[in-house]
């Protein structure tokens, strides 16, 4: 009986040094992260709203780490070049994601064989304000269902930009769903676009409201359309497709993700440092007067909640991609 006794209490002790010492590894995992430049990659290039949000934190998430946090644009393949490349990292932290719900449209069009379960979701860090459908000034149309009906019979066929395999690729597959028939065309991300639609050579571009904005305020451009289920608060001059009777709302988040295996401890402290960040005034007025964007926040189980929702929506539009 004394020794049944003696080895429950072994085994007990045992136990509870091993839990131990798990508990210190992690906490030793996290307190002695990062010790080095931690890589922010960015899967589109410099300009545009991925590239600004992911700065909108860069600098301060360093302040807050201790290291130096940078952000690397590696644009290609509608994002799936970015992705891919921090998916394969090492699960070390020193690599992270800055990327948006184009994700699940790159999975979803065949672009990449993975999605949302190939990382470990840090925070959804921000939310963009809205997609506009903008055309040049000089253009003929004034609605978007002057768009819409003039791109039905148009020779030669009116050009869309899009990013292929990208959340604007489906925002003009979407156009064509509700009766546009217009020519979609890989003109990049949104600083590409933008060019894209100055130069002349594309009849209308989906893009991020706040980078717009100096476009329609200069006179440059005119908005048909906010792709989202309401109008911008803040910018509330520009009609949703919705009110105009399409049936189109693409919202994009935007998050940090790390590669799959990367210890919680260290995604969580990350996590922390954005969230922090997220509530700072300097931070909310950065993206308010930038690009008209309200602060959004979801932090690790929250974020992967969001995004797995959003893939679920998104699986009713695969057949169109």
């Amino acid at each position: 009986m004394k020794k049944i006794i003696l080895v429950s209490v072994l085994l007990v002790s045992l136990c509870a040094a091993v839990f131990a010492n798990g508990a210190s590894e992690t906490g030793a995992a996290k307190d002695a992260w990062p010790k080095k430049t931690i890589q922010v990659i960015v899967p589109f290039n410099p300009g545009g709203d991925t590239d600004f949000n992911a700065r909108a934190y860069a600098t301060r998430l360093g302040e807050i780490l201790g290291q130096n946090v940078v952000v690397v644009n590696m644009a290609g393949n509608g994002g799936a070049t970015g992705a891919t490349q921090v998916k394969n990292a090492a699960p070390d932290g020193y690599t992270v994601l800055f990327y948006h719900s184009a994700l699940l449209v790159n999975e979803l069009s065949g672009t990449t064989d993975f999605g949302i379960e190939a990382f470990e979701f840090a925070a959804v860090a921000a939310k963009n304000p809205g997609n506009v459908v903008a055309v040049n000034a000089n253009s003929p149309y004034k609605t978007l269902k002057d768009l819409i009906e003039a791109s039905k019979t148009a020779n030669p066929q009116l050009t869309f930009a899009a990013n292929m395999g990208a959340t604007t690729y489906v925002q003009g597959t979407m156009l064509n769903k509700v009766g546009a028939k217009m020519n979609l065309v890989d003109f990049g991300g949104s600083s590409e676009r933008i060019a894209a639609l100055l130069g002349g050579h594309v009849t209308a571009i989906p893009n991020p409201l706040g980078p717009s904005i100096p476009y329609l305020e200069s006179g440059e451009w005119r908005a048909l359309a906010l792709l989202e289920e309401e109008r911008n608060p803040i910018y509330p001059n520009v009609p949703t497709a919705k009110e105009q009777g399409y049936d189109i709302a693409t919202p994009i988040y935007y998050f940090f993700a790390f590669p799959k295996g990367t210890d919680q401890a260290i995604v969580n402290k990350f996590a922390d440092a954005c969230e922090t960040i997220n509530g700072e005034a300097a931070y909310q007025e950065s993206i308010m007067k930038t690009y008209k964007q309200n602060p959004y926040f979801a932090k690790t189980s929250d974020a992967l909640k969001l995004m797995q929702q959003q893939a679920e929506e998104h699986q009713s539009i695969k057949h169109l991609l």
